[in-house]
């Protein structure tokens, strides 16, 4: 694999670092869960259902672009427009005569700047792209459903305004025939986006002494991202196989929206529990997912759902990614100055499924694993006199 290194797994993990401490809504609220890092798997959840409406309606969809194109925003939000709200940036553009195209072209010079010229060309490859047209359709309406959250902590006339706001982003993707039906409040596909984005509410870390919150949401994005790179690097650049394991990870956590978060020493210490909780997660995907959504959106659901039996070959690698996903968490934690063993031994169970054989890392990712468990292990080496 050219495009990836052990560098550029590294520069992604800072990413994931800095959207995750990264607050929204600042202009009336400061609260952890409305980081962008939430925002970015809500983004990609949308979009994934968005292009399945498009492909059922006769367009052409390459699903390939969308791990590059969640990429290429996730670098964009954390180095060039932060929390700085859109239509700010416009107004300052047409003052100064400035082209957007400008912010794109800044974008890829700080991706090449932190990895590699190689790798910046891969994930700035859905640029410009109908899939791109459909990723950012799907990132206001995800705004959309955060402004209906914070509706009741902001007044009448500043929610209008935001809303019109919105509203007026939304018109640019008309030509997308889908937006309007799921950018309406009243829907049940908006309804359940509202249900989805409740997950940043679950703290995967809730009895621990943690400085930065990491929510279920937040997660999902990591995982996706992760799993891109093992399939990646697994299957020898395959993107086709890639693509499905990102939004295996993308979704891999959705029946917490149901089931809450059951942290796995729990499932693991009891006997028969993680397959009993296995089961249930099915019954209420089946119940509260698959039949609130049209046939054609339940069947493109189940084949990236963690659940389903003909997704059984990519489960252990999928796994695999959620673990490294809770070390860069737990880095996180570390990084930001807790020294709580607790962490740190969290990493060592992963490590014992790594040797173990149960588990399994791509080489490139077992290098990110092992450099952020050696920097937890320094950590906690302080505690000791």
């Amino acid at each position: 694999m050219k495009n990836l290194d052990f560098e550029c797994l590294k520069a992604l993990n800072e990413v994931f670092k800095r959207l995750n401490i990264l607050r929204r809504w600042t202009s009336f609220v400061t609260e952890d869960k409305y980081n962008e890092l939430a925002k970015q798997a809500l983004n990609c959840i949308i979009a994934y259902i968005l292009a399945a409406y498009c492909e059922k309606d006769g367009e052409t969809i390459c699903w390939e672009r969308f791990p590059k194109i969640a990429l290429y925003r996730a670098f964009q939000k954390a180095y060039v427009y932060f929390d700085t709200p859109e239509n700010i940036i416009d107004e300052i553009c047409q003052i100064g005569n400035i082209k957007k195209s400008l912010f794109d072209g800044a974008t890829k010079e700080i991706i090449v700047e932190n990895t590699s010229e190689q790798f910046g060309d891969f994930i700035c490859e859905g640029v410009g792209t109908y899939e791109m047209q459909i990723y950012k359709a799907a990132t206001k309406i995800a705004t959309l459903v955060e402004l209906i959250e914070n509706q009741q902590t902001r007044g009448f006339d500043e929610y209008q305004t935001k809303l019109i706001e919105i509203q007026k982003a939304l018109m640019k993707y008309k030509n997308i025939r889908c937006v309007s039906e799921l950018s309406e409040v009243d829907g049940e596909i908006f309804k359940l986006f509202l249900k989805i984005s409740k997950l940043r509410n679950q703290n995967r870390w809730s009895v621990m002494p943690y400085a930065i919150e990491c929510s279920v949401l937040g997660h999902l994005f990591d995982t996706g991202c992760l799993s891109y790179i093992i399939g990646l690097e697994e299957n020898s650049g395959n993107e086709t196989i890639a693509t499905k394991m990102f939004f295996m990870g993308i979704f891999h956590d959705l029946a917490e929206v149901w089931t809450t978060d059951i942290p796995s020493p729990i499932k693991d210490r009891i006997p028969g529990f993680r397959n009993a909780t296995e089961k249930y997660e099915l019954e209420v995907i089946e119940k509260q997912l698959y039949r609130k959504v049209p046939d054609y959106i339940a069947s493109k659901l189940k084949e990236v759902m963690f659940e389903e039996d003909e997704n059984a070959g990519l489960k252990k690698l999928i796994k695999a990614a959620d673990y490294l996903s809770a070390d860069l968490e737990c880095w996180r934690q570390y990084n930001a100055g807790v020294r709580d063993s607790y962490f740190f031994g969290a990493m060592s169970r992963y490590n014992e499924k790594l040797i173990s054989g149960k588990l399994r890392l791509t080489p490139i990712c077992k290098e990110l694993h092992d450099y952020t468990m050696e920097y937890a292990r320094r950590c906690v080496e302080q505690l000791k006199f």
